[in-house]
Order: structure tokens, then sequence, then C-alpha cells
């Protein structure tokens, strides 16, 4: 298969990791504040630390949509055959990462640091541990793919599929679905 599709397949993939991850979040998110009250009382370090698992992962959240969105966009970008596509694409996915990798330090597993057994016990049913685990799996697979994606975009075949656009032609290619006439 041609390394171009490859990638737009990883990047593709990635995003679509991603877009899981914003809905993971948003559903804990939405069943957090019925969870906060069904286990209460809490004490205060224990509401204090509530509160900013619930900022943390508002933030991992919209991390997650960003990245997806971003993702996308790259996706969208790869099959143009343009001499600076690669570039681009290789920035997108660099910034995608470190992205994540902020993401994880400050991820709401960070935050979520009780004084003993007992505490964590309480406010482990608000950040359960399959999220940690699925957050951890989405990042990995999400870098790996992007740095299989970058692999594949530095090789010959796709160098050619870039290079190989003729600035000088009279007709550049679709630039919208509308200019597509179907014929009979």
């Amino acid at each position: 298969m041609h390394p171009v599709r490859v990638a737009f397949r990883l990047v593709t993939a990635c995003a679509v990791l991603e877009l899981g991850q914003a809905a993971t979040a948003g559903f804990l998110l939405l069943r957090y504040e019925g969870l906060v009250d069904a286990l209460g009382p809490w004490s205060r370090n224990e509401a204090l630390l509530i509160e900013t698992v619930y900022v943390h992962l508002t933030g991992a959240s919209v991390l997650a949509t960003g990245l997806a969105g971003l993702l996308s966009g790259t996706a969208m970008a790869i099959p143009r055959r343009t001499p600076y596509t690669r570039t681009v694409v290789g920035w997108m996915l660099l910034l995608v990462t470190l992205s994540l990798l902020l993401g994880v330090v400050f991820s709401p597993d960070a935050v979520l640091l009780p004084d003993n057994q007992l505490q964590l016990d309480h406010l482990q049913p608000l950040l359960p541990l399959w999220y940690s685990a699925q957050q951890g799996l989405t990042v990995t697979t999400v870098i790996g793919c992007a740095t299989a994606a970058v692999i594949r975009l530095g090789g010959e075949t796709a160098r050619e599929y870039y290079q190989r656009h003729d600035p000088t032609a009279t007709w550049h290619g679709f630039t919208s679905w509308l200019d597509v006439r179907f014929q009979d």
C-alpha cells in the first residue's frame, strides 16, 4: 500500500482514538457531580482534591477534543500534493505528541494524591482505574501511530508523491466537491 495512504489512515486512527478519549472524559464529567453527592460527606482535604480532579478532568476533555480536531485537520492535509505538506504534517504531529505528553503530566490521575488508603478508597469511584488504563493506552497508541506516520511520509515513495506536483499545469485538480461534474 502507498505510504501516503498508510500515513493518512494512521493519522485518522489517531484522531478517532483522541475523540474516544474526549468522549470518555466527557462521560466521567457527566456523572461526576452525582457521584460527589452520593459519596459525601467529604473532609476539607477531600473536597479540595475533588475540585482539583474535576478541573483536570475538564482540561483532559478539552485537550482530547482539541487534539482530535488537530489530528483530523492533519489527516485531511496529508493527501495534498504540495512540497510543504510533509513539513506541516511533521510539525503538527510533533505538536500533538508534545501536547499528549503535557496532558499526561497534568492528567486527573496526577492530582489525585490522597493522604492515606482510606481516603483513596473514598475518592477512587470518582476517577476509576479503567480511565487511567484507557488514557495511558490511548496516549501510547497515538504517539506510536504518529511516529509511524512520520516515518512513512519520510520515505522515497512519499517524497516522489509530493514532488510530482506540477504548479505550471493549467488544471490543478478539484478545489471543491461543487467542481465535480458527473457525466452520464
